[in-house]
């Protein structure tokens, strides 16, 4: 008597690199794994090198040095941490009453 045994292998799920950074562009960690915060998905010859020098600027990575970026504090209406109008450097919250101001961080590679 011939038995036939029929298998079928589990699927290998597609891994997916992540490159995680912080708000200013910095590479926080690489990961395949799905955690919280800004990330960009990356290849795998990326992921290999694993760079800690490069920045994000506008979901794209870049190789520019430190000395070619420029960062600046534009008034943003929508987004953008919450001030009082009168001096940035006073950050707000809700119980606020004075007259306030968004200003978020722009960023721009040079060259």
């Amino acid at each position: 008597m011939e038995h036939v045994l029929i298998w079928e292998p589990k699927p290998i799920p597609k891994v997916e690199f992540r490159l995680y950074y912080d708000d200013k562009g910095k590479v926080i960690c690489y990961s395949g794994e799905q955690l919280d915060g800004n990330y960009i998905i990356i290849d795998a010859a990326t992921y290999a090198e694993g760079r800690p020098d490069i920045r994000i600027i506008d979901g794209k990575i870049s190789k520019a040095s430190t000395s070619a970026i420029v960062t600046k504090l534009i008034a943003n209406d929508v987004e953008g941490i919450e001030c009082a109008f009168e001096d940035v450097s006073i950050v707000i919250d809700s119980s606020y009453i004075g007259k306030k101001q968004k200003w978020k961080l722009d960023i721009h590679e040079l060259g």
